[in-house]
C-alpha cells in the first residue's frame, strides 16, 4: 500500500520548466497570437465594439438584478432585447430623418469645396472696414491656401462618400457584423459574473496585489470613458441642436449628431464640427437674427466655442472625475496614432488607451527603477465593484433614500449571484 502512494505520487509530480523553456513558450504564444491579429484583423474591430457595449448595459442589468430582485440570466436578456429595440427604433424613423440631414450637411460641404475656389477670388478682391481698421485681403495668396485645403480635404470627402455608398450595397452585410456583435454581447454579458471571476482568480506569485490593483485602475479609466462619454454625446447632441435651432442654422438636428458625436474624439472632432457648422450658416440663404451670412457664420463659431469650452469645464470634470486628466498634447499624440494604427476606431478610443498606457508605463518605470509602485499612489485605485450601478443611485435619491453611505456596498451574494 505504502509502495503504491509512493508511486502515485511520483506520478503526480511534474518537473518545473527552465527559464530558457518559459521563453520559448512566452515567444511562441507571442507570435501565435500576433498571427491571430493579422489573420483575424477584420473581426478585432467588432469584438472591440461587442466589449464596449457591454460596458454600456451592464449597468442597466445590475440595476435590474440589485433593485427588481431579476435573476442575473433573465436581466441579461431583457437588457439585450431593449438594446435592440433601440437599433431598431435608430434604424426607422429617426434614423431616416438623421441620415437626411447627415446627406445634406455632406452634399453642403461638396457644394462649397466646388465654390471655393470662385468665392476666394472674390474675397482677395474685397477690402472689409471694421471701425478704424482696413483689413485688405489681397495682400494674402487664398487661392494658394484653397488649393492646399482641397488636396487636404477631397481625399477624406471621398472615403466617407464610398464608405456611405459601400454600406448602402453591402446591407447583408452590415447586418450580419451587426448580428454578430450583438451576439458576442449578449454571451459576455449572460456569463459576466463567471469572466469576471476567472479574470479576479488570476494568481500571479508574488504580484497578485499590483494585478488586482492594476485592474481595477484600467477597468475604472475603461468604465469611466465609455459610460460617461456616451452620457456626455447625448448631453452634446442636445445642446448643439437647441443651440443650432436658436441661431436659425439649417439642419440642426444632423448638426447636433455630429456635435455630439465629435465629443469622441477631443479638441479634432469638436473644431471639426464647428467649422461645418459655420460652412452651414454662410451658404444658407438667410436667417431670422438678419444677419449677414459672414456675421452669421461668426456667430455660430463664436457660441460653438462657448458651448464647448462650458461643456469642457464645467459638466466633464463632474463626470469623468480626474480619472482621464490627459495633457491635450497627450491627446494629441493618441490621436494620430490611434488613427494610424486603427482608423475610426483608433480615433474614438484614443483618449482610454493613451490613460491606459500612461497607467502602465508609470508602474513599469517605478519597477525598473526600484521605486515603490504605490508611493505616490497611482491614480483610480478603489474597487469599482463595491460602487453601485449610477441608475441605482439615482433612483435612491428619487426616493429619498439616497446617503453618502449608501452609494457604497452591495446587494448580498445571493441576490446577484443567484439565478
Amino acid at each position: 500500500m505504502t509502495a503504491m502512494v509512493v508511486g502515485m505520487n511520483e506520478i503526480q509530480k511534474s518537473p518545473s520548466w527552465g527559464t530558457a523553456t518559459k521563453a520559448l513558450v512566452a515567444f511562441a504564444a507571442m507570435v501565435i497570437f500576433a498571427g491571430i491579429i493579422l489573420r483575424f484583423s477584420e473581426v478585432i474591430p467588432l469584438l472591440i465594439l461587442a466589449v464596449i457595449l457591454t460596458f454600456l448595459v451592464l449597468p442597466l442589468i445590475q440595476f435590474m438584478v440589485l433593485r427588481f430582485r431579476f435573476p442575473w440570466g433573465l436581466a441579461s436578456s431583457v437588457a439585450m432585447l431593449l438594446l435592440v429595440a433601440v437599433i431598431v427604433a435608430a434604424s426607422t424613423a429617426t434614423g431616416v430623418v438623421i441620415g437626411q440631414q447627415l446627406q445634406g450637411l455632406f452634399l453642403t460641404v461638396q457644394r462649397f469645396l466646388i465654390t471655393l475656389p470662385d468665392e476666394l477670388a472674390r474675397l482677395s478682391a474685397t477690402s472689409y472696414l471694421i471701425g478704424p481698421w482696413v483689413i485688405d485681403l489681397s495682400q494674402l495668396d487664398l487661392q494658394l491656401f484653397g488649393e492646399q485645403l482641397l488636396a487636404t480635404i477631397q481625399p477624406l470627402l471621398g472615403e466617407v462618400s464610398g464608405l456611405i455608398t459601400q454600406f448602402a450595397s453591402d446591407a447583408l452585410s452590415s447586418l450580419a457584423r451587426i448580428l454578430f456583435v450583438l451576439a458576442i454581447t449578449y454571451f459576455i454579458t449572460f456569463d459576466y459574473r463567471r469572466i469576471r471571476a476567472a479574470i479576479n482568480a488570476i494568481a500571479i506569485p508574488g504580484y497578485t496585489d499590483d494585478f488586482n490593483r492594476l485592474r481595477i485602475a484600467f477597468i475604472r479609466i475603461w468604465q469611466a470613458f465609455l459610460r460617461s462619454q456616451l452620457l456626455i454625446v447625448l448631453m452634446m447632441s442636445v445642446l448643439t441642436w437647441a443651440l443650432m435651432s436658436i441661431l436659425g442654422v439649417r439642419f440642426a438636428i444632423g448638426l447636433g449628431v455630429l456635435g455630439g458625436l465629435a465629443k469622441f474624439v477631443p479638441i479634432v472632432g469638436p473644431t471639426t464640427a464647428g467649422f461645418i457648422a459655420a460652412l452651414v450658416a454662410l451658404f444658407q440663404s438667410g436667417n431670422w437674427l438678419g444677419l449677414t451670412p459672414f456675421g452669421h457664420a461668426v456667430l455660430v463659431i463664436a457660441c460653438v466655442v462657448i458651448l464647448d469650452n462650458g461643456v469642457d469645464y464645467f459638466i466633464i470634470p463632474r463626470i469623468f472625475g480626474t480619472t482621464l486628466n490627459l495633457h491635450p498634447v497627450v491627446v494629441l499624440i493618441g490621436l494620430v496614432i490611434g488613427a494610424t494604427l486603427a482608423g475610426v476606431l483608433g480615433l474614438l478610443l484614443a483618449a482610454p488607451a493613451m490613460a491606459s498606457l500612461i497607467l502602465f508605463g508609470r508602474y513599469t518605470y517605478r519597477k525598473m527603477f526600484d521605486l515603490p509602485p504605490w508611493d505616490p499612489p497611482i491614480e483610480i485605485l478603489s474597487d469599482t465593484s463595491e460602487i453601485r450601478p449610477r441608475a441605482l443611485r439615482f433612483w435612491d435619491r428619487v426616493r429619498g433614500k439616497g446617503s453618502p453611505d449608501s452609494e457604497r456596498g452591495e446587494a448580498p451574494a445571493s441576490t446577484i449571484e443567484g439565478d
